[in-house]
């Protein structure tokens, strides 16, 4: 788009001829070239403090629209007050970069159609673990059922910057090669749980507030850590041998399946019509195990 067409744009959304929102938009479900050329477009028009300003008001307008109950416009606020939200959330930054300064892109493609190959590809994989999971957990190997959704969760934890990447897939690389990528069990533990469930009502109403509390607590301790050994070695306790299936029963793996299942769709539902697939397969298996319409509903 030329500079003369981003300027008139620019007017429109100024003038309220265009929506910002709709321009997001408006690409076609599995579009994404279209979706991220809009993105691309809508962060170079941002740079006019008119179009913030309109970007603002627009929001105000739909939130506004959206919540008639004064306890409804504070929810997101009430969610992170229950949850030690502000700390947790400065430390997901903080970790956030820690995981990813200096590592490049991990899209090595050369040109847009190739980066959306490793995309969908990195994506489809964490998509088949979970099914995996959830599999698993139907066939009654609770252990294993545990252990590939806290996979899912590590995953999840090291994709997070996965859209950008395909966003600026065209921005010059630095010199050499992706090598690597984070190890730290813990550190991916807290980046995946906390990025998805930090405010999530649809989590708090599936698996209940006090239950998404401690699941946050047991990501920021070694907790997950522990219990993805449990799920594989056969320990002693109390002078006795036990077996993952003595240490992870049902109820545990449930919740593990549904958190990573949840966090998937949360995390890494990027385009809309991923988030829709990601929920509604999650939906499904919540469905098959017993959580009531009410629950699983979306809202």
């Amino acid at each position: 788009m030329s500079g003369s067409d981003i300027s008139k744009l620019s007017s429109d959304i100024v003038d309220g001829k265009v929506s910002l929102f709709e321009l997001i938009g408006s690409a076609k479900d599995g579009d994404y070239r279209s979706y991220v050329e809009n993105f691309r477009l809508v962060n170079v028009v941002l740079n006019n403090p008119g179009v913030a300003e309109a970007l603002l008001i627009e929001l105000q307008e739909r939130i506004a629209s959206q919540n008639t109950d004064r306890s409804d416009k504070n929810s997101i606020a009430k969610q992170l007050a229950r949850k030690d939200g502000t700390r947790r959330f400065e430390k997901l930054m903080v970790q956030r970069t820690e995981a990813f300064r200096g590592t490049p892109s991990l899209l090595s493609g050369s040109d847009f159609d190739t980066c959306l190959a490793q995309y969908l590809d990195l994506i489809s994989h964490v998509e088949r673990l979970w099914a995996s999971a959830a599999q698993e957990y139907k066939l009654k190997n609770f252990p294993i059922a545990a252990f590939l959704s806290i996979l899912v969760i590590e995953e999840i934890g090291k994709l997070g910057r996965l859209p950008q990447d395909l966003i600026n897939y065209d921005v010059p690389r630095k010199p050499g090669v992706l090598t690597t990528v984070d190890r730290d069990h813990r550190r991916k533990h807290f980046i995946g749980v906390v990025s998805g469930a930090l405010i999530n009502s649809r989590l708090d109403r599936i698996l209940g507030i006090n239950a998404v509390r401690k699941l946050l607590h047991e990501a920021e301790s070694d907790e997950f850590e522990k219990t993805r050994q449990a799920c594989l070695y056969i320990d002693v306790k109390d002078g006795s041998p036990i077996t993952p299936g003595d240490q992870i029963d049902e109820e545990r793996a449930r919740v593990l399946v549904v958190l990573a299942g949840e966090l998937m769709a949360e995390v890494l539902g990027h385009f809309p019509w991923e988030f829709q697939r990601m929920l509604g397969a999650v939906m499904e298996f919540e469905t098959e195990i017993g959580f009531s319409d009410d629950k699983i509903a979306q809202r």
